[in-house]
């Protein structure tokens, strides 16, 4: 969906397709890309297209403090993923909401004046998928809460699917970034842009599901969640060798306690479950799109023991890692 963008005078912001040397490094040749600048800094988006669906990456290089409001006609079903930065935004019929760094949710209006608040010095990273009411419909039998969901947006009601929000898993931001830099073109393009969405869908509900209200958060400030997100980082790097939590806290600069509860707090997972995830989806893709050996794979991610291996990704996949071939490696992608 194209909409129009207004600054905080509500002046309109003007795109170009043109991507200044600057941000070349960010350029995906095969999507659609708009970049825009102005006295809230730069804006540069990437839009790949799918059959009713598109795939918006966001980035926002804020200059001053400012906000940015969306509009838009006609009704619009929104998956939204705060990658990078808490979100804070209204939308029309729906009051203020706040969406964390690492979580998302879904969101549908009427018609689209979405207001958001952008902070100083700030860099912004939102990957959003706005798609058609079919792809939700299809999945309703098997989530009372999509059911609830769409009966609302029948009625012409601004809706957030889940009261709480999700975390972002390991897996789902391989699949955000493989649509993202899909290169195909063509049908070959649809069916495979299709194909990932329908598994971040699924995923997506599950999670939102069944998440559950936080209790006992603790603050923290913005330095500590820029060590986060280098444990983040630092995690997906060292997937190999990541050593200990107190090896991984001297790493990034952060007492250990803070590493812990911060880091579970943030990505709605422990240090260890977050690995594991990593794990195992590197192995998935490495089996299926490499001529390496199990053995290899499993020195790849981490793991000694061929058997604690095996038994890993049987756990988390349903079938032995030496199975990943012919039709058994579809049964990954669900």
């Amino acid at each position: 969906m194209d909409f129009t963008l207004l600054t905080r005078e509500n002046t309109a912001v003007t795109y170009s397709p043109v991507i200044p040397p600057s941000f070349a490094r960010y350029s995906v040749p095969v999507a659609r890309e708009l970049y825009a600048t102005g006295d809230f800094g730069s804006l540069l988006f990437h839009e790949q297209a799918g059959p009713d669906f598109g795939l918006w990456h966001k980035s926002y290089f804020i200059k001053q403090s400012t906000s940015l409001t969306a509009v838009a006609d006609g009704p619009l079903f929104q998956l939204c993923f705060s990658v990078n930065r808490t979100l804070r935004f209204q939308q029309n019929g729906m009051g203020k909401i706040r969406l964390p760094e690492g979580q998302f949710n879904i969101w549908y209006a009427p018609a689209v004046h979405s207001q958001t608040w952008f902070e100083k010095g700030k860099k912004y990273l939102v990957y959003e998928i706005h798609f058609s009411r079919n792809y939700l419909e299809k999945l309703a039998p098997y989530f009372p809460l999509v059911a609830e969901f769409l009966m609302k947006a029948e009625l012409g009601f601004s809706s957030q699917l889940s009261p709480v929000h999700a975390h972002i898993t390991p897996e789902m931001m391989m699949i955000l970034q493989n649509m993202y830099n899909c290169y195909y073109k063509g049908d070959v393009k649809a069916a495979y842009l299709q194909a990932l969405l329908s598994r971040l869908l699924l995923q997506a509900l599950t999670r939102l599901t069944l998440v559950k209200v936080p209790v006992n958060e603790i603050k923290l400030q913005p330095y500590e969640l820029s060590k986060l997100r280098e444990a983040w980082e630092y995690l997906l790097h060292h997937i190999e060798h990541p050593g200990t939590v107190i090896d991984l806290s001297h790493a990034i600069g952060l007492n250990d306690f803070k590493l812990k509860k911060g880091f579970k707090q943030l990505y709605g997972v422990t240090i260890f479950e977050f690995l594991l995830e990593a794990r195992m989806e590197k192995a998935r893709r490495l089996l299926q799109e490499t001529a390496m050996t199990v053995h290899a794979v499993a020195i790849s991610v981490g793991y000694k023991n061929i058997s604690s291996f095996t038994v890993a990704f049987k756990k988390k996949f349903g079938i032995l890692p030496s199975e990943v071939t012919g039709n058994n490696a579809a049964r990954l992608e669900g």
